[in-house]
């Protein structure tokens, strides 16, 4: 079956999703969000695992090898290209975790639905994304990129399309800071001003897919420039992920039923909003200030009453 240019393949959906405890929902998160860059081989073990993944937690190696038509050597490739030390360490976390109840089919719109389900799962929809997310941030990519924003001469956010709202709100936050943040929304002048950044600035690009040539083009030249270049995305081996010093992934979406991009953003958002967090905390007196003169410059534009 073909599918939409830029898209990601992904593993089928797995019959019982909604159902999935934590543990296993981690490793479907991870399994979408690296899907791509498996072989093909891995890629039977992931829909075997897609399929039935509490099965895992019974399942031998040899019989989940075979469920797949693959070598035991696969799965272990398998197991460790999703961040796990092979089977038997991806069962242990799996056991490790508390067994949440099963959660009700959030995702699963139906046309006949009334306005209060919709709302109902839309929302249950966004909250999941978002604890998806928070399960497989990296802390220490995340600490990195606030190290990197404050010790930079100059910050410039890079996106098109949907992920550009998401460029401007977190050029917005940055300045609003008081760091010498910009957002170049014009594609022809994006990969231009990424050439010409000074030495010790930040490339921030913005992408879900990690595939928007005008994106991956500024990097690169970022790059060249000597940038330090951060990428936000929602799959790790992407060819944006791969130019980045730091990369910042969030959980793909699992929803068949609305579009993937509409859905990220939420999670996008959520990890700008955790960036200028951790940037204020850690210059308080600046921040305060900056805010403080933002506050200011917005009450001389409001109305009186």
């Amino acid at each position: 079956m073909s599918r939409p240019r830029n898209h990601e393949p992904q593993p089928p959906p797995p019959a019982d999703a909604a159902a999935a405890d934590d543990g296993f929902r981690e490793v479907l998160v991870r399994l979408r969000g690296g899907y791509e860059s498996l072989s093909a081989a891995e890629r039977r073990v992931g829909d075997a695992v897609a399929a039935d993944p509490q099965a895992l937690i019974r399942l031998p190696l040899r019989a989940l090898a075979d469920s797949a038509g693959v070598s035991d050597a696969t799965v272990v490739r398998f197991c460790k290209a999703l961040g796990y030390d092979g089977l038997r360490g991806l069962k242990r976390e799996l056991v490790a975790k508390a067994l949440s109840p099963a959660r009700a089919a959030r995702d699963a719109l139906a046309p006949d639905d009334d306005l209060a389900s919709i709302v109902e799962k839309v929302f249950g929809s966004n909250i999941a994304m978002l604890r998806d997310t928070l399960e497989l941030l990296d802390r220490s990519a995340l600490a990195a990129a606030v190290e990197a924003i404050l010790t930079s001469s100059r910050i410039e956010f890079y996106a098109v399309g949907p992920s550009l709202g998401v460029a401007l709100d977190a050029h917005y936050r940055l300045l609003r800071l008081g760091l010498p943040a910009t957002a170049v929304s014009d594609v022809h002048l994006q990969a231009t001003s990424a050439a010409n950044l000074p030495p010790g600035a930040v490339a921030f690009a913005i992408s879900h897919y990690g595939k928007a040539f005008e994106t991956h083009s500024s990097i690169r030249w970022a790059k060249q420039a000597g940038a330090t270049c951060i990428v936000l995305t929602s799959y790790r081996d992407t060819p944006l992920s791969r130019l980045a010093d730091i990369a910042l992934v969030v959980a793909a979406p699992e929803s068949a039923s609305r579009p993937e991009g509409v859905a990220t953003r939420i999670a996008h958002l959520a990890v700008v909003d955790a960036l200028s967090v951790a940037i204020a905390l850690r210059r308080p007196q600046a921040a305060s200030t900056a805010l403080l003169r933002d506050y200011e410059i917005i009450g001389e534009r409001e109305v009186e009453k």
